[in-house]
């Protein structure tokens, strides 16, 4: 091996060859001064301290921004020469504006005195450090210049703004005397070049200000008018062609200076020619006063004071009129007094150019005086604009204009009024509030027909005045007849019955069925029929019927047949079941409970986890409950010791233990730890009671009940009633109406006879002694009104009874069902007198039905057969839905409505025959037309809408959803264009009624677009703002929990750059105003993160694991005490070794790095102990390759000292001078 080959650990390293590099080439030269030698005198670069680089991404500064270069001539330079050695005058001051702007400052000095100072940072910090620098080493010099006072307040600028900006600018120091002194020179301070661009600054300013000139003038106020000119003409013209402004005080102003202001010549000029007109008037004007009523004042005055103008323009005279705060009627003339009597006449002709009357008209009337957007008044008069017309809400109609055309407008008006008032009338009807909406119908739809109908106007009053006063206008007939109808109608309104059924709670939304379908089936039934049910909220039975009293009664018996049939497949029980034993009675998967529901048929709901209810439901027919249930008690008493107990509790204390809907016997189970009580049925004679559950429950139920038996007993009453057997179902009501009412109203407990009893007549009554006596009382009521039965007769044409016996007499049947079963007999075939029709019952039910009777044969008096025409293509539509709106409309009007047949349609090609177009309504007559007007009301029409073509989809919506509602609600069909087609016309079919309100829901969509649409605008705005790439991942946060805070909180869209990219700009889009809080609060952080105090260790890889210790519980521990945050390598190409301490305090970020230290030498110590006797192999390190080397050619070292050429004498002044002392480069001066 070569002796001189260098041995590196043991192996011997490969030599590399040499690499030259050229000194003149690889390190340039500082470019030189402009104004000092490019080659003949050597450059010094400047020499910076050396700063460590950063030791990890946080806290370290980023690079500069911006950089800037300037030079010093030598003869510029203030501190050239004064210090020796390695730190300079020069090189201390640049160091302290570096400090103090936080910026980068280079100094270069050349051969020939000329200093380069280049400075990078931040651009604010930049343009701050070379103003300071300057000051600090560019030799300063003062000058004077001397501006006249008035013009300095022009060069401070408010606030002392714009004197800043120049000293900025120009890097000086302008010192400007106070106002206090009479001195008028102006000092700069400062280098050579700024000193000179401030003074001709300054100069400039001085020389425009000169050019300018104000000009006061006193004159008195009565003589503006004649300086402003008609309506300011002289004022405009005179600023117009000077370019100047002319300030006139206003009334209110107590001053009298004329003030002009601008261009010297132009202010000169219009201050001569305004004193010219002020001695001119104050020579020859004099005054005239006249009084004029102050009513007419302001038809002088004219619009925007245009009368005034035009009495002066033409005569000259200015006319002065009376305060607005005053009382006084004294005008005031001022002019030529040959011009004042020209002055005076105009001012008396406008004066009486306009004058006033009035008109004393009912208020009432006022609307049609007016008609429809004024177009009755414009009749009247003709001359509408000459005159104005007031209509006062007091009744009073005033009028302004000239003489001619007011007077001749009150008399066409009066002459209207007049009549008006012998054909027209407006009277009031009294209306109870509640019965006006009655009045009002559906959508306004009953005061619409009678307005319509009578051509009457209706005023109904609103809810809040509680008024009960309804007014109607319009022609007499037709206010009479819409009366009329009214106080028919509410009549009839105060004729409905109200009937109230109570049926169980759990029924009702059987009753009403998926999606209101088996109510609404029952309101077709009985279309004049309200059915009102309790609120679920609410524990009410009562379900209101209320409606026409000939309808209220059926329809009272068929809710309460509905409901008996639910009952029967309804029926339920609850039976108590322990929580503990539910998983149990469920089972695995639910096989237990669905085990007896397949066996039983029955519904079987568990009660909520949440809930404290013991009992299970059971649902179904009754047999099937009961059989339920036994399985259920069953499986509990397997599951545990459930004891049954038996008392005897007597039968007519049972009644009242059980009544109040159970309630006492549900707090005696809840309170005996869900004890199960059950009592015997309600008919049966059993006097045993059970009590079902845990022994000791069970004996503490037993107790409570005996004690509560014996205390009911005590206060018990009964009594019987006697009625007639076929009487007891009109004491009981439709499905129990009558009876149960009589119970509801106190604690008693009704039982009528059995079957088995011999006693059909007795009806017993148990409760308490005064319960007893009231019902008692009610029923003996009801039967004596029962045994005043009568016998009434009527006349019916005999060509009408056939009608009333068809179908096997269901008419007459159903008569007599609605009216207590009276017997209605009609005359048979053989009988002599074929009208009398006899009915016999109670008296009140015999009436009733006698008007039914009465009301069938009218309606059939007056039956007639109508046609409607409606084009035949219209038909289906009419008829979809299995004709639903036409039934509708049969069962609202009683009438019968027949389309002709399809299939005598014509033939293809041909036009439908004119009978093809024509549906007959039959029924009475004027409910034919009634029906007719509303067939036809349902013609479906169509109508376009345009809607932009990037709305359809919002219009549509997903998946149809919002154009779907849109059609359900207004019951139309919606067309929309497909895409290919690029339409924006959209066609709605339907009624006219339908189309409207579907139109003006799109409109509302349309509009609710749009504002959409703005929103996304506004949102949209963004911004970029540049943060170097090593402060992303800081406010990206530990999964981006940093970054979607910020999101959430600003409601903005924050993008990173992603992957390779490789750009510090971050993109905040949003809001304007959020977009921006968002990004001033990332600077925010970053600033915070760049005044960080940041220290590298190196602590041993192996220890890492232990510092950090489980998912990081030890490191978060260590970063709370020492408020730091502790970064470990991560990358594959860093340190393993090298872990980062970061924290604002310097004191706590050094105790952390101790710490971290301690617990590694812990750790190492305690790794040497464990591992001190094994043995390790030590595998052969790679051969690693020999330092290039590296032959520089050309450097200034390599000169020949002792050359003139190279080095050239400098003269003595120049031997002494600290540079040749410092060696070739100078001394270090970058800071």
């Amino acid at each position: 091996m070569d002796s001189e080959t260098p041995i590196v650990n043991g192996t011997a390293a490969t030599e590399a060859p040499a690499q030259v590099m050229d000194y003149t080439l690889d390190f340039p030269a500082l470019e030189a001064p402009a104004a000092g030698p490019t080659t003949s005198a050597l450059s010094r670069p400047a020499l910076s301290h050396p700063r460590p680089p950063p030791t990890s991404n946080w806290g370290a500064r980023p690079g500069a921004d911006v950089k800037t270069k300037f030079v010093l001539d030598a003869d510029e330079r203030s501190l050239k020469g004064k210090s020796f050695g390695p730190n300079t005058d020069e090189q201390q001051r640049a160091g302290k504006v570096s400090k103090e702007t936080g910026t980068r400052i280079e100094l270069s000095e050349a051969r020939d005195g000329t200093l380069t100072v280049i400075i990078s940072g931040p651009k604010a910090k930049v343009e701050e450090a070379r103003a300071k620098v300057i000051r600090e080493l560019q030799t300063q010099a003062t000058r004077e210049v001397s501006i006249a006072k008035e013009f300095h307040r022009n060069l401070i600028g408010k606030g002392g703004d714009a004197l800043k900006a120049l000293e900025v600018e120009t890097n000086t120091k302008i010192n400007i005397p106070n106002r206090d002194t009479p001195s008028d020179v102006i000092k700069i301070t400062g280098p050579r070049e700024g000193m000179e661009r401030a003074a001709a600054h300054i100069q400039r300013v001085a020389a425009e200000q000169a050019k300018l000139a104000t000009e006061h003038i006193a004159a008195a106020r009565i003589y503006y008018p004649w300086v402003r000119g008609p309506n300011n003409e002289l004022i405009d013209s005179l600023t117009g062609q000077f370019n100047i402004k002319i300030n006139i005080p206003p009334p209110v102003s107590n001053n009298e200076i004329i003030m002009i202001t601008g261009e010297r010549e132009g202010v000169l000029t219009a201050a001569a020619k305004i004193r010219a007109i002020v001695a001119e008037k104050e020579a020859i004007a004099k005054s005239l006063t006249v009084s004029i009523n102050r009513a007419q004042h302001r038809y002088i005055i004219g619009k925007q004071r245009s009368g005034i103008a035009e009495i002066l323009r033409s005569t000259g005279v200015s006319v002065e009129m009376p305060e607005v705060d005053t009382a006084s009627d004294v005008i005031t003339l001022r002019g030529d007094p040959a011009r004042l009597g020209d002055a005076l006449t105009q001012v008396y002709a406008r004066a009486s150019s306009t004058i006033t009357a009035q008109s004393k008209v009912a208020l009432w009337m006022h609307r049609l005086l007016i008609g429809p957007k004024g177009a009755t008044l414009s009749s009247l008069v003709p001359n509408r604009a000459k005159v104005d017309i007031d209509f006062d809400d007091s009744g009073d109609i005033f009028y302004e204009g000239a003489p001619e055309e007011v007077n001749a407008a009150k008399a066409a008006i009066e002459a209207e009024v007049a009549r008006l008032t012998k054909e027209c009338a407006m009277e009031t009807v009294k209306v109870h509030p509640t019965l006006h909406r009655h009045v009002i119908g559906r959508g306004g739809a009953l005061v619409s027909k009678l307005k319509e109908e009578h051509g009457v106007t209706i005023n109904i009053p609103d809810e809040a005045t509680n008024s009960d006063e309804i007014t109607v206008e319009g022609k007499k007939e037709g206010v009479k007849k819409a009366i009329e109808e009214i106080r028919a109608l509410v009549t009839k309104i105060e004729n409905e019955k109200s009937k109230d059924l109570i049926i169980e709670q759990r029924l009702h939304k059987l009753i009403i069925g998926q999606g209101g379908k088996a109510i609404n089936e029952l309101r077709k039934q009985f279309p004049s029929v309200n059915f009102s049910f309790p609120d679920v909220n609410k524990k009410s039975e009562i379900i209101n019927v209320r409606g026409d009293r000939k309808e209220v009664d059926d329809a009272a018996k068929a809710l309460q047949k509905i409901a008996k049939d639910l009952a029967e497949s309804n029926y339920q029980e609850s039976v108590p079941i322990f929580k503990e034993f539910y998983k149990h009675i469920v089972g695995k998967g639910g096989s237990n409970i669905k085990k007896i529901r397949e066996e039983t048929g029955t519904r079987i709901d568990m009660p909520d986890e949440s809930s404290e209810e013991e009992r299970i439901a059971v649902t179904g027919k009754k047999a099937n409950v009961e059989k339920a249930i036994a399985l259920l008690q069953k499986m509990q008493s397997e599951l545990a010791s459930v004891v049954t107990v038996e008392i005897e509790i007597p039968v007519k204390v049972q009644a009242r233990m059980i009544g109040g809907g159970r309630r006492v016997l549900f707090d005696i189970e809840k309170e005996c730890g869900g004890v199960y009580i059950k009592f015997p049925a309600e008919k049966s004679e059993s006097t045993k009671v059970t009590i079902n559950g845990p022994k000791e429950d069970v004996e503490k139920a037993q107790k409570v009940l005996l004690d509560l038996a014996k205390d009911r007993e005590a206060n018990f009453a009964e009594d019987t009633v006697k009625a007639k057997p076929e009487f007891h179902r009109f004491i009981i009501g439709k499905g129990g109406a009558r009876i149960n009412k009589i119970k509801a109203a106190g604690n008693v407990r009704i039982m009528f006879p059995r079957e088995a009893d011999a006693d059909k007549e007795s009806i017993h009554l148990l409760g308490t002694k005064d319960e007893v006596v009231r019902a008692k009382a009610e029923l003996e009521t009801i039967i004596k009104q029962l045994n005043e039965s009568v016998e009434i007769k009527m006349e019916v044409d005999a060509k009408y009874h056939v009608h009333f016996k068809r179908v096997g007499a269901q008419l007459l049947k159903e008569i007599q069902d609605q009216n207590g079963n009276v017997v209605i007999s009609f005359p048979g075939k053989a009988a002599e007198d074929q009208r009398t029709v006899t009915i016999k019952g109670i008296k009140q039910c015999c009436e009733s039905a006698k008007a039914r009777i009465e009301e069938i044969v009218d309606d059939m008096d007056h039956q007639t057969t109508i046609h409607v025409e409606i084009p035949s293509v219209h038909h289906r539509a009419l008829l979809s839905n299995r004709g639903q709106r036409v039934q509708e409309l049969q069962s609202k009007y009683n009438v019968r409505i027949r389309f002709p047949r399809r299939d005598a349609g014509p033939a293809e090609g041909e036009e439908a025959a004119p009978a093809d177009d024509q549906v007959a309504i039959s029924g009475r007559d004027s409910a034919c037309e009634k029906a007719a007007e509303d067939l036809k009301a349902l013609v479906p029409i169509s109508k376009v809408i345009a809607v932009p073509i990037d709305a359809h989809r919002f219009l549509i919506g997903r998946g149809g959803e919002t154009i779907r509602k849109i059609m359900q609600d207004n019951d139309v069909n919606i067309n929309v264009p497909k895409d290919e087609a690029q339409s924006e016309e959209i066609t709605v079919s339907g009624s006219v009624d339908a189309v409207d309100g579907a139109l003006e829901d799109i409109k509302a969509k349309l509009k609710e677009y749009e504002e959409q649409a703005e929103d996304r605008k506004l949102r949209q705005w963004s911004m970029t703002i540049n943060i170097p790439a090593e402060y992303h991942q800081k406010i990206i946060g530990i999964k981006g929990v940093v970054v979607n805070e910020l999101r959430k909180k600003h409601d903005v869209n924050i993008s990173l750059p992603k992957g390779e990219e490789k750009t510090d700009e971050i993109v905040v889009q949003g809001y304007e105003d959020k977009a921006r809080a968002c990004a001033a609060e990332i600077e925010a952080m970053v600033e915070a993160i760049r005044s960080l105090v940041v220290q590298e260790i190196v602590l041993a890889a192996a220890c890492h694991p232990r510092i950090i210790g489980a998912r990081g519980k030890n490191v978060r521990k260590i970063m709370e005490d020492y408020n730091v945050e502790i970064r470990f390598p991560r990358s594959e190409g860093a340190d393993p070794d090298l872990v980062t301490v970061s924290g604002k305090e310097e004191n706590q970020v050094l105790d952390c790095c101790d710490y971290l230290k301690s617990l590694e030498e812990d750790f190492l110590a305690e790794y040497s102990e464990k591992n001190q006797f094994l043995s390790r192999r030590v595998a052969p390190e790679a051969k690693p390759a020999a330092a290039a080397k590296v032959e520089i050619r050309g450097a200034p070292w390599q000169l020949d000292i002792s050359s003139a050429a190279e080095f050239p004498d400098m003269g003595a002044a120049q031997a002494a001078a600290p540079v040749v002392a410092a060696g070739a480069w100078g001394a270090a001066r970058r800071f």
